[in-house]
């Protein structure tokens, strides 16, 4: 197979995808609940410190107050 032959079968695979997704129906759903599953926090300074607090725990590298991050590492 060359590679303009592949093209040509790539463009028709994904039109008759298409073809096919057009004629599938989505009905909206939307799920009501009594009560809000999530949990709120009383004060925001608690809010704030459990989310630093994971923040930097999660870092791979920190320096005292501060996140150190890689500025385009996967960028050539």
């Amino acid at each position: 197979m060359d590679k303009e032959e592949i093209k040509n079968q790539a463009k028709r695979i994904l039109d008759k995808f298409t073809n096919a997704l057009e004629k599938v129906k989505i009905e909206e759903s939307r799920v009501e609940r009594k009560e809000d599953r999530r949990k709120e926090f009383e004060g925001e300074e608690e809010t704030n410190s459990e989310f630093r607090k994971i923040m930097f725990e999660n870092a791979p590298k920190k320096k005292e107050d501060f996140i150190i991050g890689e500025k385009g590492k996967w960028i050539k």
